[in-house]
C-alpha cells in the first residue's frame, strides 16, 4: 500500500539520519568555519533554521546525524557574530561564489522531461511554461523540473568556460583558490577562496558577474570593427582573445543553413562564405578588423550579431543574483540534496571533464525500495536507466527509488 505525503517524508527523513549517522565526518566544513552562519531545511518543517553557528566540524556533524536535514547551507559571508540577526552579524568578507544552474540554460531535453500545470485551469504542456496559459490567459504555474545527462553535460560545460575565465583571465589560482562542487541537483557552485576578493563590495562582484557574461562588449573596443586597422601590437588577451578565437571557430564550423539562422540576409552570407577562409587567416594571427574589411558589408550591425554570437560561445551562464550576493547562503559540500537524495559531491578541478554526477554523486548505492511511482521519465543513475514510469509499482535500487521519493513523484509502500 502507497503511504501518504507524511509517512514518504518521514521515511525520507529516515534514510537521510542512516546516511548521516554512518557518514556525517565525510561532509567538509568551511575554513573559518566559526565565523560562518548555517542554514538547515528540514522534512518536517516548512520553514528554514538559519542564523547557527557552530565552533568546531564536529559540532556540525553531530547537528547533521541528530537532525538529518533535507538542505544543509553555509555562508559565503564571514562574521562577527554569525548567530546574531543580519544586521547585527558584523560583516567581515565573502568568498566569491558562482552558481551554474541547469534551469538557467536552453537545452532541448526540457521539452521531453520538464512539465507545467496552470494553477487556474488545470492546462498542462511540456518545456517551460509560456507567459500566460494558452486556456485561461492567466500567468500562474506549477512547474515540475527534472534533469538528465542532458541537462548535467550543458551545466558541466557552462562551469569549464567560467574556470577558464577566472584562471586565465583574472588570475585566479586554479590549485590555492578555486573549488567545484556538484550541487546534488541540476549544477554546479564555484569557489574562489582569494584574501583581496573577500572584502569587496556588491558592486564589484557585479562588476565580475558582467565579465564572465560578457555584458556590454562592443566590438570597437577589442580591435574589431569594419573600419580598424590590423594593429599587431594590440594584445590578444581577455575579452579580445576570447572574441577572436570564437569568431575563428564560428566561420569555420558554419554552413550556409546556419549563418542565415543568425538572421543575415541572403547577401551577407554569401559575402561570410566567400570571405570566411581569408578572414580565419587574419583573426588566426589576433584580433583584427580587417578581417571584416574583406567583406562587402552594407553596416556595423552585422559585425555585432557576430560578436554577440561569440559572447554566447565564451561567457559562462553563471547565476548573477548568487555572485553578486555578499550574505549568500550557499549548499554545505558533501551534505545530501534533499531533492535528489544526491550528494553535493566536491570534483578535484582537474577531474570536470569527464565527472558525471549521475556515479560519482551516489549516496545511496545499496538495496532496493518498493515504490508507487505517479509518472516520472526516462533517468539514469549510475550505469543503468529506468522509466518511463506511470501508475505503477516497483521495487528500484535504493539510488533510483531515493530520487523519485525526494522528486515528489513517488510515495513508499509499506
Amino acid at each position: 500500500m502507497a503511504g501518504s505525503q507524511t509517512q514518504t517524508r518521514s521515511y525520507l527523513r529516515t534514510k537521510f539520519k542512516e546516511y548521516y549517522t554512518a557518514r556525517s565526518e565525510e561532509v567538509d566544513t568551511p575554513t573559518g568555519l566559526d565565523q560562518r552562519e548555517f542554514g538547515f531545511l528540514l522534512f518536517d518543517e516548512n520553514t528554514m533554521f538559519r542564523h547557527l553557528g557552530f565552533r568546531s566540524s564536529e559540532n556540525v556533524w553531530d547537528y547533521l546525524r541528530v537532525n538529518a536535514p533535507a538542505h544543509a547551507y553555509y555562508s559565503s559571508a564571514y562574521y562577527k557574530e554569525p548567530e546574531a540577526e543580519m544586521e547585527e552579524k558584523g560583516w567581515q568578507g565573502a568568498d566569491l561564489v558562482f552558481d551554474i544552474d541547469a534551469d538557467h540554460l536552453k537545452t532541448p531535453c526540457k521539452e521531453k522531461h520538464d512539465k507545467w500545470i496552470c494553477r487556474n485551469c488545470g492546462n498542462e504542456g511540456r518545456g517551460t511554461p509560456p507567459e500566460v496559459c494558452s486556456k485561461c490567459g492567466k500567468p500562474s504555474f506549477e512547474e515540475k523540473t527534472w534533469f538528465c545527462a542532458t541537462c548535467l553535460e550543458t551545466a558541466r560545460f557552462e562551469t569549464l568556460k567560467l574556470v577558464d575565465i577566472l584562471t586565465q583571465d583574472l588570475g585566479i589560482s586554479i590549485t590555492r583558490e578555486l573549488s567545484i562542487n556538484f550541487s546534488g541537483n541540476r549544477g554546479y557552485h564555484v569557489h574562489v577562496y582569494n584574501d583581496d576578493i573577500r572584502h569587496i563590495d556588491q558592486l564589484a562582484r557585479r562588476e565580475i558577474v558582467d565579465y564572465v557574461r560578457g555584458t556590454g562588449i562592443e566590438p570597437r573596443f577589442h580591435s574589431l570593427h569594419s573600419k580598424t586597422q590590423n594593429d599587431s601590437s594590440f594584445p590578444w588577451v581577455g575579452w579580445t582573445g576570447r572574441l577572436a578565437r570564437a569568431l575563428y571557430s564560428l566561420l569555420l564550423d558554419s554552413d550556409t543553413a546556419e549563418l542565415a539562422n543568425l538572421g543575415f540576409n541572403e547577401k551577407t552570407v554569401n559575402d561570410l562564405v566567400k570571405r570566411k577562409e581569408e578572414m580565419q587567416e587574419h583573426l588566426h594571427d589576433g584580433p583584427s578588423g580587417k578581417a571584416f574589411n574583406l567583406m562587402s558589408l552594407a553596416d556595423q550591425k552585422v559585425i555585432e550579431r557576430l560578436v554577440q554570437e561569440a559572447v554566447g560561445l565564451e561567457s559562462a551562464a553563471i547565476d548573477t543574483v548568487v555572485t553578486a550576493d555578499i550574505h549568500r547562503l550557499i549548499r554545505l559540500p558533501k551534505s545530501l540534496h534533499g531533492k535528489t537524495g544526491l550528494k553535493a559531491e566536491k570534483v578535484p578541478v582537474g577531474a570536470l571533464e569527464d565527472f558525471d554526477p549521475l556515479k560519482r554523486a551516489v549516496a545511496f548505492d545499496r538495496g532496493e525500495i518498493t515504490v508507487h511511482v505517479i509518472e516520472a521519465p526516462e533517468f539514469r543513475i549510475g550505469n543503468n536507466t529506468y522509466g518511463p514510469i506511470k501508475k505503477q509499482t516497483v521495487e528500484l535500487p535504493s539510488a533510483a527509488a531515493m530520487l523519485l521519493l525526494c522528486k515528489g513523484v513517488a510515495s513508499v509502500v509499506k
